[in-house]
This record gives C-alpha cells, structure tokens and sequence, in this order.
C-alpha cells in the first residue's frame, strides 16, 4: 500500500511572495525616482510645449538610480547597501524614499540600533526638505501639478513638502514598531512554548518519580516483612533443632518449615507483581492484596511463628474506604510490626487500630525498647521513612520514636471514601 506524501508548499508559497515583492520594489522605485529626475537641477530641461526632457546627466542618473534600487535584493541580508544607496540618492537630490525602505530593512536585521538608525534617517530627510525649500533643488511634485517652475517656493508646497516628509517618516517608524511588536510576540509564544512542554517533561519525570517510590515502598513494605517473619520462623526451626524434639516436637519443626515456604512462595509472589508493575506501568493497589481487612491474617501469620502480638482492632465502613486509605492502613501496620520483630525479637507487641468514616483511621503499634538485642535481620530507616511518606501523601499525621522505654508508632489518616 502506497502511503501518499503530503507537500507542504508553504515555503514555496513564501519565496514566491517575497520574489514578487522584491521585483515590484525594484520596478515601482525605479519608475518613482525616475519620475523625481526634475528634482535635481541639469538632469531635465522643458521645452516650448512644456515636456520635459532628460539630459545626459540625467540619464546618468537613471542608471544610478536603477543600480540603487537593485540593491533591495539584499535589503534582508545586507540592508546597509539599500540604507546607503538610499543615502546616496537623497544626498543627490532625487528622493528619500530609498533611505526609508532600507531604514525599515536595517531596523528588522539589527534591532538593537533602531535609536540611532532613526536620529540618522530623520536627519537625512530633514536636509532634504530644507534643501527644497530653500534652493532650486527640489520641486518636481508641484511642477507635475501646476506646470510652475517655481511653485515649491509657494507656502502651500512649502507645508506639502514637510507634511510628506513627516508621514513618510511617521508610516516607517510604525511599521518598524509594528513588526518590533510582531516578533515579541512570536517570541512570547514560542517561549510559552518552550516553558510548556519543559513542565510537560518535568510533570512527566514527577509522575514516573513518584511511581518509582511508590513500587519501592511496596517492594520494601511487603518482601520486609515476609523475610521478617520468614526469619522470625527459622529461628524457631533453629531452636526446634536445639533441643532435639520428639514426636509433637517433629511435627512443629514441620509446621515452622511449611510457614517458611509459605512465606518464601509469598514474597516470590510480591516480586512478581512489583516486577509486573515495573513493566505494564500498572497503578498503585495491582500488587498483592494489601487491605485493612487483610490485617488479621497478617497478625495470625506473626503468632504463628512465636510472636506474641496483642491486637485492639476496630474496623467499620472498610468497604467504603478508598484504595488509597485501605492500602496505607495495611501498610503502616505490616511496616511497623515489621519494625518491632526487626528491633525487637521476643518482646511484646501492642497493637491497636480504629477505622471509622467519621474518624478516619488511627493506629498505634508500641514495642519495649530492648538495648544491646539483635534480631539478625538487617534492615534500615526506610521503613519508618516510608511510613512517613504515606502519611504526608494522604494528609495525615504521624508520631515514630522512643518514648519511656516504648517504640511508637502513631498514625492518623483521615477518611477518604471510595469513588
């Protein structure tokens, strides 16, 4: 199948315009200053009839003239040629025109001297309507009017004379100003532009951030407390071993070992489903089942494996609650049981969960602060980091710390109901 191109001929379209405009420049400003040959004294004479002819310093000065205005050609590349035939025509006598046409050009390649540029041009065009005024040069405008030779001298022609040269020069400097504003405009947008799709990219790496935190703490919440409790059960198999139990002591050392592959298989599972987030960009809660109404098995999997957890746990509304509320309630309490077993092996845990949709949710796990005592299960602050952030992210509070030889964990949510 043929996939058609699609042209865009709008570069086309331009070049051609601007060819156009440049060709008709050169011809229109050729034909006008032509006309302007009177201006300068000796290149025309009148006969008897009153017609006008060129003599030969005026055909001199037509080709000057169509040398001038070929050099609007360059008027966007070089535009201090135009700027200077300009000059050199109005410096002669036969027009201004070329001067502000090279002006315009000069102001739009170096914007930046558009002061001085018009102190310049003004005062060209100042000379040349002084020199009108005051001497033979000049007054081709009324003779095609009036057929007078000296009717620029009249204070009628006098006024016409400054009150072209003023719009003239009025007409450029607007325009100059208007393409000025132009392109500050262009500029604007293509900053907003710029800035746009900056915040776009930078919206885009916030997003991919704070999934890529997210699935760390899932990763860290889930696989550390299943190595946590894995352990928490192979050292029972260890002391099990120790003392070389019989036959209820056999099959114990047989349940510990089904609860440590268990345990084992649980987290290959948690693996595979962070890994899968990874890979399909799933959003959070398509891991493992981390819900509030989850946390009694977790408590029973903890006392399985010897610890001794003491549980106040009122939940109402849990079907109302939103993803977010029920995943965080289930991960602070598995975190901070998971801290406890960690930093202290053997001791008494306490705790306590209040979920209501008036309330919201409040937690509070407390462990005794054993000194010296090492679990054997490494571990870090990024739980109690994580904690903190899934707090903060649902607009909670949160407490963690030592206080009167107790670790506390104390967290409040508010309710957030399912959409």
């Amino acid at each position: 199948m043929t996939v058609p191109t699609i042209r865009n001929d709008a570069p086309r379209r331009r070049a051609i315009a601007g060819g156009a405009t440049t060709v008709g420049m050169v011809i229109g400003g050729f034909f006008f200053d032509a006309a302007a040959l009177p201006n300068v004294p000796g290149a025309s004479t009148l006969d008897r009839v009153g017609d006008i002819k060129i003599t030969g310093v005026g055909t001199l000065l037509m080709f000057l003239v169509l040398i001038a205005w070929i050099t609007v050609i360059w008027r966007h590349r070089l535009p201090a040629i135009a700027l200077a035939a300009g000059a050199l025509l109005s410096a002669i006598g036969v027009s201004y025109v070329l001067v502000l046409v090279g002006a315009f050009a000069f102001a739009r390649r170096y914007p930046h001297h558009v002061r001085r540029l018009g102190l310049l041009v003004g005062g060209l065009i100042a000379l040349y309507v002084l020199r009108e005024v005051t001497t033979p040069w000049g007054g081709a405008l009324p003779w095609y009017f009036t057929t007078r030779t000296h009717a620029q001298f009249e204070g009628s022609w006098i006024i016409a004379s400054i009150g072209c040269a003023v719009m003239s020069f009025g007409v450029t400097v607007g325009l100059v100003l208007l393409w000025r504003t132009r392109e500050e405009a262009q500029q604007s947008v293509a900053r907003a532009e710029r800035e746009h799709h900056r915040a776009d990219a930078l919206t885009e790496q916030m997003v991919r951030q704070a999934e890529r935190e997210r699935i760390a703490r899932d990763m860290h919440d889930a696989l550390a407390h299943r190595l946590s409790v894995v352990s928490l059960h192979a050292g029972a198999l260890e002391a099990a071993a120790a003392v070389g139990a019989e036959v209820d002591g056999v099959a114990q050392t047989g349940q510990i070992a089904r609860t440590v592959r268990e345990q084992t298989h649980a987290a290959l599972q948690d693996m595979r489903g962070l890994i899968g987030d990874l890979r399909s960009g799933a959003s959070a809660g398509s891991t493992s089942p981390a819900s509030m109404r989850a946390i009694g098995a977790l408590l029973m999997e903890l006392r399985a494996g010897g610890a001794d957890v003491r549980a106040y746990i009122v939940i109402e509304g849990a079907e109302r609650a939103s993803t977010l509320l029920d995943n965080a309630v289930f991960r602070v309490v598995q975190e901070a049981l998971t801290n406890a077993i960690k930093h202290a092996p053997g001791a008494p845990v306490e705790v306590f969960l209040q979920v209501d949709p008036s309330d919201g949710a409040r937690i509070r796990v407390s462990n005794p602060v054993h000194a010296n005592v090492e679990s054997g299960v490494p571990g870090g602050t990024n739980g109690i980091l994580g904690i903190r952030e899934r707090v903060a992210a649902l607009g909670g509070r949160a407490w963690l710390g030592a206080y009167e030889g107790s670790f506390i964990v104390d967290v409040s949510l508010p309710w957030l109901e399912r959409g």
